[in-house]
């Protein structure tokens, strides 16, 4: 929080994480829809600051509940939480990491990279890195 007290952003969330790109502007991401909010699906919220203390009005959407994989194919989850921007050296976003819940059973089932998966699919989560293409 700012030295007056007041949230830095006036949006119900969680999880946030603050990295600075290659520009040196701040960026949050964080959990928008946090635990009974619904729907889930445009889940990803995302504020930026050219400060790290004046904050913008947070977008929704910076990141959803449909991971796309290398192979073309996609699976709609429940929710991510969580999110973190992985950098590379030149602080250009190279990956964002997030837990994901509430995904398809079928994740560790059937002739798949997946089929020894211990993922029990409902409750069960697991840690995602997702390649970003910027």
């Amino acid at each position: 929080q700012p030295s007056n007290g007041l949230p830095i952003i006036s949006h119900t969330g969680e999880d946030p994480s603050v990295f600075v790109d290659h520009r040196g502007n701040y960026h949050m991401l964080f959990n928008a829809l946090p635990y009974k909010c619904v729907p889930k699906f445009e889940q990803g919220g995302h504020a930026w600051s050219n400060d790290g203390i004046k904050w913008s009005i947070p977008r929704i959407g910076a990141f959803d509940t449909t991971i796309q994989f290398t192979d073309g194919t996609s699976m709609k989850c429940e929710r991510r939480e969580r999110p973190q921007m992985v950098l590379g050296k030149d602080r250009m976003p190279l990956a964002l990491i997030s837990a994901v819940t509430g995904c398809p059973r079928a994740l560790g089932e059937g002739e798949s990279v997946w089929k020894n998966n211990p993922y029990k699919g409902g409750d069960d989560s697991f840690t995602l890195i997702q390649k970003m293409s910027v």
